[in-house]
């Protein structure tokens, strides 16, 4: 979910409220373990879709943002039998972002390309496979404001979601 400043400009208010959409992840992940320490690289293709609300003089219309990103989380854990606790950095490389915001307002997200996070969470192991169950939030802004115009609005804007992995180990 996508949490951000209200943004008041020409009559219309945009609002990030933060009502998230499913999204999904798919990728690969490998996994090294010393006696009960593990260190686990991903390399997952994101898709995150979130609600912006539009109200324009009493009328509010609703559009939705999608961003399709690259993580790239390195976790580092600790396992007793099939239960693991986990958490590392996370690196986002966004690809493109979807939005009929600027097509109903002329304002235009300024999103950044690459942004730094944390994950932080646990899992269980068998045999091989693996169930993840993980929360991620953001170091760095997502935004570096909306364009209006030639006008650039600054505003604080931060991602987060909760993360449900299957996968099988090979």
């Amino acid at each position: 979910r996508i949490k951000a400043d209200d943004f008041r400009s020409g009559g219309k208010l945009i609002r990030f409220d933060g009502d998230s959409k499913m999204g999904y992840h798919l990728g690969v992940v490998t996994q090294w373990e010393y006696h009960h320490v593990f260190l686990q690289p991903e390399l997952l293709f994101c898709s995150n879709r979130n609600d912006i609300y539009i109200d324009g003089s009493g009328d509010e219309e609703l559009t939705e943002l999608e961003l399709n990103k690259i993580d790239l989380p390195v976790m580092v854990g600790y396992k007793w039998g099939s239960l693991k606790i986990e958490a590392g950095p996370v690196a986002s490389i966004l690809i493109n972002d979807k939005s009929e915001l600027n097509d109903l307002t002329g304002y235009d997200l300024l999103l950044k390309r690459a942004t730094i996070g944390y994950q932080a969470g646990f899992g269980f192991d068998v045999s091989q496979l693996s169930l993840d169950f993980k929360y991620e939030g953001s170091l760095s802004g997502l935004g570096d404001g909306i364009a209006v115009g030639n006008e650039v609005y600054e505003f604080d804007a931060h991602a987060s979601q909760l993360i449900f992995s299957i996968g099988l180990f090979f």
